[in-house]
C-alpha cells in the first residue's frame, strides 16, 4: 500500500512539472524577447528589423549570458535622429549591450547602452555632420499573454555631433512604449513608439520635437 501511494506521488509530480515548464516559458511571449527587459538567454541568438520614421534598422543580439545580451545595429536615417524638422539622409553604426535587471514572471526591468559613430549629410553650409552615439535606456517588460509582451520606455539616445569647425550635443528625452506579438515560437511582430524633447547645447539651437515610430519583425536564429 506504502508504494503504491508513493508511486502515485510521483506520477502526479511529473505530470506537473511540463505545466509549470510551459508556464515558464511562456511567461515572456514565445520564451524569448527583443522588446522588454529580459535577454535572449545564454547562446540564444535573434535578428531585429524596423523600419518607419526616423528610418530602418537591423539589429543583431546575441545572449552572453543569462541576463546580458551583446550586439550590434545598422541604421539608414532620413530622418536626424529623429528630429521632425531635419529630414536629411544618414548612417549609423552601433555596438549594443543589454543587461536585465529585474526578472519576474509578471514583470522585468532591463537596462540598455548603444555608443557608436554616425554621419548625416545635410548638404548647403553644414554639408557632412559626423558624429558619436552614446545612447541609453531603460525599459519595463509586462507579458500580457502568452503570445503578447508590453514594454514601457525611458530612452535618452544622446548624441554628440561635429560640423563647419565646432561641436555640441542633442539630449533626445524620450518617453514610450511599444508591443511585441508572437506569430510563431521564432517570429514576432513589433511596433515601438517613442516621443520627447531633443535639448541642443549649441549656442541659440533650443529645442526640437523628436519621434520615433517604427514596425519590426524579429527572428530568433
Amino acid at each position: 500500500m506504502r508504494k503504491a501511494v508513493q508511486l502515485c506521488a510521483v506520477l502526479g509530480a511529473l505530470a506537473f512539472l511540463p505545466d509549470r515548464a510551459a508556464e515558464a516559458s511562456t511567461h515572456s511571449g514565445g520564451g524569448w524577447t527583443v522588446q522588454t527587459g529580459e535577454t535572449l538567454g545564454a547562446g540564444l541568438t535573434a535578428v531585429h528589423v524596423q523600419a518607419g520614421w526616423p528610418g530602418i534598422s537591423a539589429t543583431l543580439l546575441y545572449g552572453y549570458s543569462p541576463t546580458v545580451d551583446l550586439g550590434g545595429i545598422f541604421t539608414f536615417n532620413y530622418g536626424a535622429e529623429g528630429d521632425t524638422n531635419l529630414v536629411h539622409p544618414g548612417l549609423k553604426l552601433q555596438g549594443l549591450a543589454k543587461a536585465n535587471l529585474l526578472n519576474d514572471p509578471k514583470y522585468n526591468l532591463g537596462v540598455w547602452f548603444a555608443p557608436g559613430g554616425l554621419v548625416y549629410f545635410f548638404g548647403g553650409p553644414n554639408g557632412t555632420i559626423g558624429g558619436i552615439a552614446l545612447a541609453t535606456g531603460l525599459v519595463f517588460g509586462l507579458p500580457v499573454a502568452p503570445n503578447v509582451n508590453v514594454s514601457f520606455n525611458f530612452d535618452v539616445p544622446l548624441f554628440i555631433y561635429f560640423v563647419s569647425g565646432y561641436s555640441g550635443a542633442g539630449i533626445p528625452i524620450l518617453f514610450g512604449g511599444g508591443v511585441e506579438y508572437f506569430l510563431e515560437k521564432n517570429m514576432a511582430l513589433t511596433f515601438n513608439l517613442r516621443a520627447g524633447p531633443i535639448i541642443y547645447t549649441a549656442s541659440g539651437a533650443g529645442t526640437d520635437f523628436g519621434l520615433n515610430a517604427l514596425f519590426g519583425l524579429a527572428f530568433k536564429l
